[in-house]
């Protein structure tokens, strides 16, 4: 009883906070509402011609695999990716890059085909140009052969000498077909399935996670307000006892969180018709984890750092930086950024709240939404742990 007398004490403290309120509840729907319309053309999946990359050679390689190379940049499969022009030298290939005469230029070695007969890694040097998109497609294909070539080496030595002896005898031209790209590169129709999730719903996921755990903020200003006000030693001489204080201003907190994750989520079916999926009940238990793990972020800050501009500094760098991590703000391309991004709350709270919006399957599913319970679990024991190491008193 005593613990809920504190939580109903601590809703009523919170709602007279009109500014609390106002960025809990009324910040998200309009950072929602500025972000899925200014960046609308971002998530926007449409059709896209490829069109063919105009790539300067430099052959210095005369080994045994010189035919083969050539039959696979000039094979008629490729023609609508890549157009393969010869060059004298890598000087030349970088200067037509630089004028514009080409888009990207292909450096094959001296020694590449001693290198590949000797059962060592076939390389090839690529001299990127200025258009992402033609970086990739010459990328994609010219790795293929790559593949190809490594996979085909691998089989051969493997099977024995003889059949090494064999495939320098043949001069590897017949082992490496000149499609060797086909099985990489596919044109197809992005449209083709219409599971793809929209501006507004992206950003009213990546925003309902933010916010949910901007509450936990709220929560540790207000446990430290009490000790900074010193009415937590009046709390404390009460005949009630410090975890009930610390639970009962938690719960009341969370229930403030609840009611924030009820108003995001209908404001924005309301007023911008953002499809949540049907799996409502889901969606309640992903936001109840992560409500979860914004308490006991709380409650860790709280109890770590004694001051006030120290709590809103940790935490906020904290939940910016798991957003930033997660692609909360805009999509992250891959690479260093978006895989530590894997190991935030974010990520997989955004990841449950997509799949949920895409009627993913249930294995799928599941499978986001245990991690985002573990997390929010360990951040639970956590909390709990040092509690019992530093208590909750002045």
């Amino acid at each position: 009883m005593q613990i809920w007398t504190i939580a109903k004490y601590e809703i009523v403290r919170m709602m007279r906070m009109r500014y609390v309120m106002l960025i809990q509840f009324a910040m998200p729907l309009l950072l929602i509402f500025i972000l899925g319309s200014a960046l609308s053309g971002a998530f926007k999946v449409e059709d896209r011609n490829i069109k063919p990359v105009k790539l300067d050679v430099v052959a210095a390689d005369s080994g045994a695999l010189k035919s083969a190379v050539d039959a696979f940049l000039h094979s008629p499969q490729l023609g609508n990716l890549i157009q393969a022009t010869a060059v004298p030298s890598r000087d030349e290939a970088v200067k037509h890059l630089r004028a514009g005469d080409s888009e990207f230029a292909l450096i094959i070695p001296s020694d590449f085909s001693a290198r590949v007969l000797e059962g060592k890694e076939a390389e090839w040097e690529m001299i990127l140009g200025n258009n992402y998109e033609q970086n990739l497609t010459a990328e994609t294909v010219l790795r293929s052969f790559l593949d190809k070539v490594n996979l085909n080496q691998a089989v051969f030595i493997s099977a024995g000498p003889e059949a090494a002896a064999e495939l320098q005898k043949q001069g590897g031209a017949d082992s490496i077909p000149a499609s060797g790209a086909s099985s990489h590169v596919r044109l197809g129709h992005l449209t083709a399935s219409n599971s793809q999730y929209s501006a507004m719903q992206y950003y009213a996921a990546s925003m309902l996670v933010m916010f949910l755990l901007y509450s936990g903020l709220s929560t540790a200003m207000g446990l430290q307000g009490e000790k900074d006000n010193h009415t937590l030693s009046r709390l404390n001489a009460m005949p009630v006892h410090e975890y009930k204080i610390l639970l009962g201003k938690v719960l009341g907190n969370a229930f403030i969180s609840i009611c924030q994750a009820a108003i995001i989520v209908a404001g924005t079916v309301l007023f911008y018709h953002v499809d949540w999926g049907t799996s409502y009940g889901m969606l309640a238990l992903v936001c109840f984890f992560v409500i979860v793990a914004s308490m006991s972020l709380a409650v860790l800050v709280a109890l770590i750092v004694k001051a006030s501009k120290g709590i809103s500094t940790v935490f906020q760098m904290i939940v910016l930086g798991m957003a930033f991590l997660s692609g909360g703000f805009t999509p992250l391309p891959d690479g260093l950024l978006s895989q530590l991004g894997n190991f935030t709350l974010n990520y997989w709270a955004m990841q449950s709240m997509y799949r949920i919006m895409l009627d993913s399957d249930l294995s799928v599913l599941g499978h986001h939404v245990f991690v985002l319970a573990c997390i929010s679990s360990g951040l639970l024991l956590v909390s709990f742990i040092v509690y019992r190491k530093a208590g909750y008193h002045e």
